[in-house]
């Protein structure tokens, strides 16, 4: 068996496709956010008669008379309770931002936090240049034999402290629950299947750099073309911090998990990156990406990276 540890350098997000909405799903208590359990918060709603059900209510109105009285919930009717960053405070308090008060949270059972095997199966999947169809990192339908059989646990368990609540910084803006820089977590590889550990490492020791230059020699081209400091600008800055003070050991390696690394992590690296034609720069095509920065403290973080050690059990 083979395990695989983790320790975020920047912030991670990992979606379960879920979206909280304000004072319906989740509220503010000081500075933190509290995912509500929708039927203990139904059941004390009900009971302190907030709402006349024989009544026609606006969005904004039930949203009021939520924040008017969430001094009626307490931790019991939480799924979780997690710090709020500054900047995210912040723009609730905005105008005009009902629409953009949305939360995307992290994957979770019942409030408790992991990372899926599933993700980190694909990541493993894209550093190997596998095709699934072809070369499939478990069982091959063409060719099916139960001891091809790869199997991956998700994550144990993370504390929700390790949790926050940011604001992603490319438009539109984006509010995502994030693990913090600096947390550990690991999993296990229960059965290799068609797995080749040393395969792994020998790959996993020149990928993640080698799409780090390529995105920092892209990025170094929208950078020169700005005509004021911007977007491309504190991308670069954001690479230029990984690349010259990343230091890791012999036994560690560099991969992105998750969302907003960008594509540039996320394709084989001999695979052409998708092309748009861009309205600002008269039709000309670009590279594709997905990638997001968070301000922590007034420094930027690109998503998703982490420190990755293999150990033999």
């Amino acid at each position: 068996m083979w395990k695989l540890n983790f320790e975020t350098i920047t912030p991670l997000h990992i979606s379960n496709g879920n979206q909280l909405a304000y004072n319906l799903e989740y509220i503010t208590v000081d500075d933190n956010v509290a995912k509500l359990n929708l039927i203990k918060a139904s059941k004390k709603i009900a009971e302190a008669k907030l709402f006349n059900f024989d009544s026609d209510y606006k969005f904004y109105k039930v949203i009021k008379i939520i924040e008017e009285n969430k001094n009626l919930f307490s931790d019991d009717d939480y799924e979780y309770n997690i710090y709020a960053e500054t900047s995210f405070m912040e723009y609730l308090k905005g105008e005009r931002r009902d629409g953009k008060k949305i939360i995307q949270e992290f994957v979770n059972s019942n409030g408790n936090f992991y990372v899926p095997g599933s993700s980190v199966k694909g990541m493993l999947t894209t550093i190997l240049r596998r095709d699934i169809s072809t070369n499939p990192l478990g069982i091959n339908p063409n060719n099916a034999s139960i001891a091809d059989k790869f199997v991956i646990t998700d994550s144990n368990f993370i504390d929700s402290e390790n949790f926050v609540v940011d604001v992603a910084n490319r438009p539109p803006a984006i509010n995502l629950i994030t693990l913090d820089p600096g947390v550990e977590f690991n999993m296990e590889i229960r059965k290799l299947g068609n797995l080749s550990i040393e395969d792994l490492k020998n790959k996993l020791t020149i990928y993640s750099f080698t799409q780090l230059k390529k995105a920092e020699k892209i990025v170094k081209k929208f950078k020169e073309e700005e005509r004021t400091p911007k977007g491309a600008t504190a991308y670069y800055k954001v690479l230029e911090k990984m690349i010259n003070e990343l230091n890791l050991s012999n036994d560690e390696y560099l991969v992105n998990l998750g969302f907003g690394g960008g594509s540039y992590y996320k394709i084989y690296s001999d695979v052409k990156i998708p092309t748009f034609k861009s309205k600002k720069r008269g039709k000309k095509e670009e590279e594709a990406h997905t990638t997001f920065t968070v301000n922590i403290e007034n420094e930027l973080y690109q998503l998703g990276w982490c420190k990755l050690k293999i150990e033999e059990e």
